[in-house]
């Protein structure tokens, strides 16, 4: 599928119709456009046609350069999250003395981190111990030589023999030096599944319109330099034509080059072939079913919740959706796919900045919305409930130990919904991962909960009537903030319907707004109901990716994001998927100072106390402006005071 047909799996969308052939017997929601203000002078116009005009010269552009970003940083992430973890097991090991001790071990950690695919332990002394499959036996003898300097040792990327999935066929080998009695050792390297960089690669290529290399593969062999992190994660990117970017990936010789090679298209929505939702005022009886499946030449599929059908039809569509009209339906209309785009106790206290290791080095997004001073105030708390309507979570990530309330699979119709995908993983850990615990990433809520909720596959597409009911599940079952990192361009009246069933019972409704710099209104951001969210940069510039519009609510970071990833990973992605749930974690920090709060009061504190950016006053591009952590939250506590 053309990339214009969905925002992916890196910033999800719910696809909708083309051309929409649906009936409903109440008007949707238009799209509210700001009311027109007081005449400015000239000067002013001429401003803000000029910035108007930068701006839309920046979305014409290509995306290879905030791709090339991502793929490096998120190669960087997992150089360095390996590095930290041989070094802590090394620490682990040197408490022991036998080899069954060490052994079993070994043994326990290769269980605790599944990215290592073996760990070989040698000194000078003795034969190596090793656990798991070796795939390079020669790299791990360079590694042992490397550091018997005191140095780390990461080889190139490789691919690895005789492996057809393309998600695992890369790999690398890592060193660190094993210390005792104030001088090295000995050492302990690991052969490293790699895959994850094929993933977000192949994601962000698809997404994005480019084209990803990575080079330094299958070649000499590098030393890992001792370099710290600087304030953006140690990446450098460089613009080498107007269609090109390379980036180099910190403490290694690899690069990565990015070409966007897909100019912005007509976007085309994902129908179900002759299948159409259908929901009446009461349910039907098995003879009224048996009719209407005869008459429209078709069958019942599936009975979902609240009187709602979905019939297959061997007629067209139109006639279809007239015949049950005639029958007194109160909506019809095809059936579409989506796909993604996760005593009240208040903590009033001063803290420290996290603890957790990429804060500092790589998680510029949160200080630049004033995360850091709001969190002086409060760090959330464990009465509210943010649902992550998506790909599901990584049940098992220790980011989220302590962080998840019981969710759904609205696939299987279990409470299991772990995430097979990456997208749901990575938007919750931005919300709400666990947060001072000396590792990974900090999330926005400390203590906020998060509600997992499936409804969406491995491949990140989804049905609309599991969207819509993972919606309608998550109202029902308690959440105070929802984020829908997805949208697409036609609406869905099912979908709106549960959109505002959930805002009817106090849900605040947060929606992505799209990846492709176009102004096209896309829903359910558009629907009055949700507060739609564009992508900024590290610049505070609006992503040349973010789609815009007089609907747009409020802007948040969106380029380059660290978050969580399955199998205790971590990756960097953008999207306006990103961006979604860093208001999320804002309004779940403001529904923790005051509960009360309608969701219409806290979106209009998140709008009234963003920064605003571009044009002055509301836009199109950032629409109140930025969020702003602190502002928001000192609102949120004047508001328990009226």
């Amino acid at each position: 599928m053309n990339r214009r047909a969905k925002w992916g799996v890196i910033t999800a969308l719910t696809v909708g119709l083309m051309l929409p052939l649906f009936w409903h017997d109440a008007q949707s929601f238009p799209v509210k456009r700001p009311e027109a203000g007081p005449a400015k002078p000239p000067t002013v116009d001429n401003a803000r046609t000029a910035e108007v005009q930068r701006i839309l010269a920046k979305k014409a552009g290509g995306n290879e350069e905030l791709v090339a970003r991502d793929i490096a940083r998120t190669a960087a992430l997992c150089v360095r999250d390996c590095r930290i973890m041989l070094t802590n097991i090394t620490n682990d090991l040197a408490h022991l003395h036998s080899t069954a001790e060490k052994k079993a071990m070994m043994e326990h950690h290769l269980k605790m981190h599944p990215q290592f695919v073996s760990l070989t332990l040698q000194n000078d002394q003795g034969q190596p111990i090793t656990i798991g499959r070796v795939l390079r036996q020669d790299l791990h003898h360079q590694a042992y030589k490397t550091t018997q300097n005191d140095d780390f040792y990461i080889s190139d990327l490789y691919t690895k023999k005789n492996v057809q999935d393309a998600k695992e066929k890369i790999a690398m080998t890592v060193g660190v030096p094993v210390h005792g009695n104030s001088h090295v050792t000995g050492s302990l390297s690991a052969d490293v599944e790699m895959g994850l960089l094929h993933q977000v690669i192949s994601l962000q290529d698809r997404e994005m319109g480019t084209n990803t290399l990575l080079l330094g593969m299958d070649g000499k062999n590098e030393m890992l330099k001792k370099t710290e992190s600087g304030p953006s994660g140690g990446i450098h990117v460089q613009q080498l034509n107007g269609k090109k970017a390379e980036s180099n990936i910190e403490g290694t010789a690899w690069k990565v080059r990015v070409t966007s090679v897909q100019d912005r298209g007509v976007k085309q929505a994902q129908i179900m072939q002759n299948e159409l939702v259908v929901r009446f005022k009461r349910d039907l009886t098995e003879a009224e079913i048996a009719q209407y499946s005869r008459d429209i030449g078709g069958s019942l599929l599936r009975k979902n919740s609240r009187h709602t059908y979905l019939f297959s039809f061997g007629i067209a569509p139109s006639e279809a959706i007239s015949y049950f009209k005639q029958k007194d339906a109160v909506l019809a209309e095809q059936h579409v796919k989506l796909h993604p785009n996760t005593a009240a106790v208040e903590s009033r206290r001063a803290v420290e900045q996290p603890n957790d290791m990429y804060y500092g080095s790589n998680q510029w997004n949160l200080p630049l919305i004033s995360a850091d001073k709001g969190w002086q105030v409060t760090t959330g708390d464990p009465n509210v409930i943010i649902a992550v309507v998506d790909t599901g979570v990584d049940l098992n990530h220790p980011e989220f130990k302590g962080q998840l309330v019981e969710g759904r699979n609205m696939l299987t119709g279990t409470n299991k919904p772990q995430d097979d995908n990456g997208h749901g993983t990575h938007v919750a850990g931005v919300i709400a991962a666990r947060t001072n615990n000396l590792e990974g990433i900090a999330g926005i809520d400390w203590a906020g909960k998060i509600m997992p909720v499936k409804a969406m596959d491995a491949d990140g597409s989804g049905s609309v009537l599991d969207i819509a009911d993972g919606i309608i599940w998550a109202a029902d079952h308690g959440a105070d903030v929802i984020n829908l990192s997805l949208g697409e361009y036609a609406g869905s009246d099912y979908l709106h319907d549960a959109i505002r069933y959930a805002y009817d019972k106090g849900a605040v409704v947060i929606a992505a707004m799209g990846n492709d710099g176009i102004d096209d209104p896309s829903y359910p951001a558009a629907y009055e109901e949700v507060i739609a969210v564009a992508a900024n940069d590290e610049q505070k510039e609006t992503a040349s990716f973010s789609n815009f519009g007089p609907h747009t609510s409020v802007s948040a970071p969106g380029v380059a994001i660290p978050s969580t990833y399955p199998n205790n990973r971590y990756a960097a992605l953008s999207g306006t998927s990103m961006a979604s749930p860093h208001v999320a974690g804002v309004a779940a920090l403001i529904r923790s100072i005051n509960p009360a709060l309608s969701p219409a009061e806290v979106r209009s504190i998140i709008q009234n106390t963003a920064d605003d950016l571009g044009p002055e006053g509301h836009d199109e591009y950032y629409g109140y402006g930025q969020i702003n952590v602190a502002n928001a939250i000192k609102a949120a506590v004047d508001s328990k005071a009226k």
